[in-house]
């Protein structure tokens, strides 16, 4: 395979580790730490001329003003023992004499999130005005719990994605610019965290999109954004008396309006609104959504409620194909990965927000075909290196203090650290995560009985493969072992062998993985059906088990030719998800690439034209779009960007490229 060419601004790792002063501390409320707490900062500068430097991180969010304008948002998702600060350069916010600081902070304090790991309520900041610190945290620092926002609410949107809010703009004030009421010195907090510096780029906050008003009710309003969209609520409205405001929000419609309550999940935010205007933003959390309602509780004038567009600052490539569906499908592909992309890439921006190992493989595969950078999925690529547990396996998220992981997703990180060090052509991140690799490579090898690794057993353990009939991760009778799991395990030991030969460390790893293979074909291969079975104990297929079989090697010859015709052609084992179809198109493609080349680009049409025709803008979780999952399911999901990878390897004719 031809892997593209790294350029010499991508091999620029940027450095971590950066020192602040001595002289800052970690500071909060008087109040005791409670979660789903806001606190407002105060501080200020005096400046005559030069450069300005703002440094700061937070557990667990913020937003910053400067003389009452609003400047930037979003602390990097981290853990308390890899915490890390942004520098921002503030100078043209900054006016000559003395200058206003104001920061909220959001501190979510919960624990399960699949986005969060839980750590004390805490402020750090630093101003350098000229390299000169002028202004910094310490108990000096003005701070109180916040007025306009409702403390201790802990409304859950998701457990996925966490909190929601409650803000309260019949409170009137103006304490970003010195007018304080109720502030007072704040207290230290007792900590000492290693801080790193932000290494992905900071979010462009765009333009306020325009909607169009599809339903009037009472009291009721519903606005189409168009097609998906990423960003922050804002709003301008009018009200004769003080209400109460709901806002729903989603990606589809059901019934005249949105899904606002699926099992469980509640996808909305709410105000209080005063007599007269109210102008509001929300800078702390990120909506995914296509569809915006209004509750009221009484008739409210709407000039506008929308979200202000949220990405991060990427070059597209651009592609051109011959065929206008295959153009089509292309470019909504990498949009797609566009709305999946933010502080790190996420599964999907409606319902979770999170870094899952699996799903940002596809993500960051198709992302050195759609953007050739590499510090994005560097960055991803060592947070989850981060979240390794104490039983040696990564936390099913990142960051995540969720006692719960998915075995197999550890097994598909070695292909993610693998593929990212041969396409960017720097060995340092699997030099500094090689620690991990192995780590995870000895859980597995420690637990083997009989040759074979049997499922993981406990309420920690959730054995996953894929969305499909019996690799859900349901219970089974018999522990045993799964197919899918020993197969990963050997790619995994494979690329680890790979890894370790780049980085000239002797290592036997590829044995084992021979082994391994050996050992798989026994147990699962059935003669009589020329196939492998999902398990020993059941005579079950499926499409994901056999393509597995094909790339660790333990089908090979004709018995892997054989394999790949019965997948190709048309057969009753379980067919894969759009999450895993990879696999198939990498096993057929393995065996005999000029053969099923043409296969797999038309599968692919053939699968995306259907979600094109329904009026997609971004491509679904699963090819059921919106009904699956109990009407929970995404229509906008980072791991079904793949026509991308397979666009750019297999399409031949009538392309070219654009900066």
């Amino acid at each position: 395979m031809e892997y593209p060419v790294l350029e010499e601004e991508n091999k620029k790792v940027r450095q971590l580790n950066v020192s602040w002063s001595e002289k800052s501390k970690w500071i909060w409320l008087v109040q005791e730490q409670e979660a789903d707490t806001y606190g407002d900062f105060f501080t200020g500068f005096e400046y005559e001329c030069g450069k300005v430097y703002f440094q700061i991180s937070v557990d667990s969010n913020y937003v910053l003003y400067i003389n009452g304008e609003f400047v930037e948002s979003g602390q990097y998702a981290d853990f308390p023992h890899y915490k890390v600060y942004d520098r921002l350069d503030i100078t043209k916010y900054c006016k000559q004499g003395y200058n206003q600081i104001a920061i909220t902070v959001w501190y979510y304090g919960i624990v399960g999130s699949q986005t969060y790991y839980a750590g004390n309520a805490a402020l750090r900041f630093e101003i350098y005005n000229n390299e000169v610190l002028c202004a910094y945290s310490n108990e000096k620092t003005l701070s109180r719990q916040s007025k306009n926002y409702q403390n201790g609410l802990k409304k859950i949107i998701t457990p996925q994605m966490g909190l929601s809010f409650h803000y309260d703009a019949r409170i009137v004030e103006d304490w970003k610019t010195g007018n304080l009421n109720g502030f007072t010195e704040s207290v230290i907090v007792d900590q000492m965290l290693s801080l790193h510096e932000r290494p992905v780029k900071k979010l462009i906050v765009g333009e306020r999109i325009e909607t169009v008003l599809v339903k009037r009710g009472h009291n009721y309003w519903l606005y189409d954004l168009g097609c998906e969209e990423v960003g922050y609520l804002t709003l301008r409205i009018k009200s004769e008396k003080p209400q109460k405001i709901v806002i729903g929000y989603g990606e589809h419609i059901v019934d005249g309006k949105v899904r606002r309550i699926i099992d469980g999940r509640d996808f909305s935010v709410s105000l209080d609104a005063g007599i007269g205007v109210t102008e509001y933003t929300n800078y702390f959390r990120r909506l995914g959504l296509r569809y915006l309602e209004v509750h009221s509780e009484y008739d409210l004038e709407i000039d506008y409620v929308s979200v202000l567009r949220c990405s991060y600052p990427i070059n597209r490539l651009k592609k051109r194909f011959e065929s206008e569906l295959r153009q089509q499908i292309y470019d909504t592909a990498v949009r797609t990965l566009e709305l999946c992309m933010h502080e790190h890439y996420e599964d999907c921006p409606w319902r979770e927000q999170a870094l899952y190992a699996m799903d940002s493989r596809n993500q960051i595969l198709c992302g050195y075909y759609a953007f050739k950078e590499y510090l994005f999925p560097r960055a991803n690529l060592y947070l989850m290196s981060q979240s390794l547990r104490e039983d040696g396996l990564l936390a099913i998220c990142a960051p995540s203090d969720l006692d719960l992981t998915i075995p197999s997703f550890s097994l598909h990180y070695f292909t993610e650290i693998y593929e990212y060090t041969i396409y960017s052509g720097d060995k340092t991140l699997a030099k500094e995560v090689l620690p991990v690799l192995q780590s995870i490579i000895t859980t597995f090898l420690e637990r083997m009985k009989d040759g074979l690794v049997p499922k993981f057993e406990g309420k920690s353990y959730w054995n996953f493969y894929e969305w499909a009939e019996d690799l859900e991760g349901g219970e089974h009778d018999n522990a045993g072992a799964d197919a899918a799991l020993n197969c990963l395990l050997s790619i995994a030991l494979d690329h680890l062998q790979k890894i370790c030969d780049l980085l000239e460390v002797q290592a036997d790893y590829g044995t084992i993985a021979e082994s391994l293979n050996k050992r798989i074909r026994e147990v699962f291969y059935r003669t009589d059906t020329t196939l492998y079975v999902n398990r020993c104990v059941e005579e079950k297929y499926s499409e994901l088990v056999n393509s597995l079989a094909v790339l660790c090697g333990a089908a090979k010859g004709q018995e892997a030719k054989r394999i790949c015709e019965i997948l190709a052609g048309n057969h009753e084992l379980t067919k894969t998800s759009l999450s895993m179809v990879c696999f198939k198109y990498d096993a057929l493609l393995k065996t005999d690439k000029e053969k099923y080349r043409f296969f797999v680009l038309h599968d692919i049409e053939k699968k995306y034209k259907v979600m094109l025709d329904a009026g997609a803008t971004s491509f679904w979780e699963t090819e059921l779009g919106e009904a699956d999952f109990c009407g929970a399911a995404s229509l906008c999901h980072g791991w079904s960007a793949m026509p991308v990878y397979y666009f750019n390897i297999l399409e031949m004719k009538g392309v070219n490229y654009e900066m």
